[in-house]
């Protein structure tokens, strides 16, 4: 990859996920305060019952469909590929559950300290599963992102 693309990437990441904060930011405000317990509501109706089982229907014949396609798109063996997968799936739970705070703080804010904690804890991960060594430099910092985290505060 050269580096004229490997900075557009980085752009291109950068500018999306501020624009999804921001609209994920704009509809918690749209919804309220958002608690566990309104995220697990399920009212089960006739009507409930049928499009969740349409929906899972439909999410099923598409994982099919990319798997079948695997051999022949890049994207799907990158997709369906289980560590991939499961990665983002993880990733897009993470990301649905930050809907719980942000609906009662500020999106910055909030970025701010999710973002030192994620570089804090994904690095000690790393370590541990990887053997990823860190520099004295990366060690410091990690601990700024630490004491980052206390100098935003409490949310």
């Amino acid at each position: 990859m050269t580096r004229e693309m490997f900075i557009l990437s980085i752009f291109a990441i950068t500018v999306s996920g501020v624009v999804g904060a921001l609209l994920y930011k704009y509809g918690t405000n749209i919804l309220g305060t958002i608690t566990f317990e309104s995220l697990t509501e399920i009212k089960f109706t006739t009507r409930s019952v049928l499009y969740l089982g349409i929906m899972f229907l439909g999410l099923a014949m598409a994982a099919y469909a990319g798997i079948a396609l695997s051999d022949d798109l890049f994207i799907m063996r990158y997709l369906f590929t289980p560590a991939i997968f499961f990665g983002l799936v993880m990733l897009f739970i993470s990301r649905f559950m930050m809907g719980i705070p942000l609906s009662v703080t500020g999106v910055g804010k909030l970025t701010a300290i999710l973002t030192a904690l994620l570089v804090v804890c994904t690095a000690i991960a790393s370590n541990l599963f990887f053997k990823e060594s860190f520099s004295l430099r990366m060690m410091a910092g990690i601990a700024l992102g630490v004491i980052s985290v206390l100098l935003i505060g409490e949310v």
